[in-house]
């Protein structure tokens, strides 16, 4: 789904917000003077992350009904789910 998406550098931001705070709070802890930095670091990619996740949902098209149709990336092959067969039964 998120490569189908194409969300996959939003997941890296936020994997890589989360390391630098992860790294935050290592230096913090040894009262490192520029650890502070890290933080800031950490917050920013973590919005932006955050942001990037939002995108599709915000730019999707919407058709006449007015129902969101979310653009994917046509290289990705999509498993066709085959509805199983029943008898309607009442």
């Amino acid at each position: 789904m998120i490569k189908l998406l194409k969300l996959q550098k939003a997941v890296f931001i936020l994997i890589a917000g989360i390391l630098s705070f992860i790294a935050y709070k290592i230096l913090d802890a040894n009262e490192v003077i520029g650890s502070i930095y890290l933080q800031m670091l950490a917050g920013v990619l973590v919005i932006i992350g955050a942001l990037w996740l939002l995108y599709p949902i915000l730019f999707a098209k919407k058709d006449n009904d007015g129902n969101a149709e979310i653009i994917t990336d046509p290289t990705v092959e999509v498993p066709v789910d085959e509805e199983d067969k029943k008898p309607a039964s009442e």
